[in-house]
């Protein structure tokens, strides 16, 4: 026993949930199988090509080295996926990963709250929505974290863990000794604009889009200077189709609204982008061309 009175036993996880089956959600429940997680996924509409996609996702892994090749069977049959949120009952651990919409996740957490026990964990990995305000919508906030996974959660091992004004001891504890498990190292921080990555992150990404816009340099040139200037792996105008223009943008337009400081304020060309549907690489267009897949 630990000297806050959490035993082992307390720590042990049977079952994960996570809400949402896009690109972090998908990645963060295989993350937690391959880690002998049993993880069930809901999304609101039940994709019928989920596993096929997962399947793609194991083997691109293990091209990787980030999984086995015969770990693959294994690790997708302690996944199961589906659109009835009720399956989600017995999950003592729940992972949001749902659209950046306050809408759409309010929805989801008040349809959990009259699902699962008293005793289940919530944790949101939003960069963009306050930790304390989603807790809020839950019946049991003290028993609600952020837990900040970075793209691609397989790899990346940095987790910036977020503690709301409610948050008690013993689900920062719970979340930690999952991370501790998962082999990622996390950083608890009070709760606070854009955490430090997006803090510092974003205000680079918009600033290399003031400079395109400017003419003072092309996309390649930008990003070249900081991929051989910088040692970054990659350039910050590439790094934003990454992430996503729109993605992009919101959590801009957050740190400006939850600061008050102009320097967070969007470059208006990042605007004219997310407007005009150039998303990034996910829609085939942002600040470069992609070859859509198929």
């Amino acid at each position: 026993m630990s000297d806050t009175g959490i035993t082992e036993n307390d720590m042990l996880i049977h079952k994960l949930g996570v809400l949402g089956s896009g690109t972090m959600g998908k990645q963060i429940a295989l993350l937690c199988a391959s880690h002998g997680y049993p993880v069930i996924i809901w999304n609101h509409i039940a994709r019928d090509n989920f596993f096929q996609d997962l399947e793609k996702l194991c083997l691109l892994q293990a091209r990787l080295g980030l999984i086995q090749k015969d770990a693959i069977s294994p690790i997708m049959s302690l996944i199961s996926y589906t659109s009835d949120i009720t399956q989600l009952c017995d999950c003592d651990f729940i992972i949001e990963t749902v659209k950046e919409s306050s809408s759409v996740k309010t929805s989801v957490l008040q349809m959990l709250g009259n699902i699962v026990t008293e005793n289940t964990i919530f944790a949101t990995n939003s960069s963009t929505f306050s930790t304390t305000e989603l807790a809020s919508i839950t019946k049991n906030p003290q028993q609600f974290i952020g837990i900040h996974f970075f793209n691609p959660p397989m790899s990346m091992k940095l987790i910036e863990v977020i503690k709301g004004e409610l948050t008690n001891d013993y689900t920062v504890s719970k979340a930690l000794d999952l991370l501790s498990r998962l082999e990622k190292h996390p950083v608890v921080l009070p709760e606070t604009p854009g955490f430090v990555v997006n803090r510092l992150l974003f205000p680079m990404i918009n600033e290399a889009i003031f400079l395109l816009s400017e003419g003072i340099a092309d996309e390649k040139t930008i990003d070249s200077c900081m991929k051989m200037g910088a040692n970054h792996p990659m350039g910050p105008l590439e790094l934003a189709d990454f992430i996503g223009l729109d993605v992009c943008l919101s959590i801009l337009e957050t740190l400006v609204h939850e600061t008050g400081d102009a320097k967070y304020r969007p470059a208006h060309l990042l605007k004219k982008y997310v407007r005009a549907g150039k998303l990034g690489k996910k829609a085939g267009i942002g600040f470069y061309t992609y070859r859509k897949k198929g």
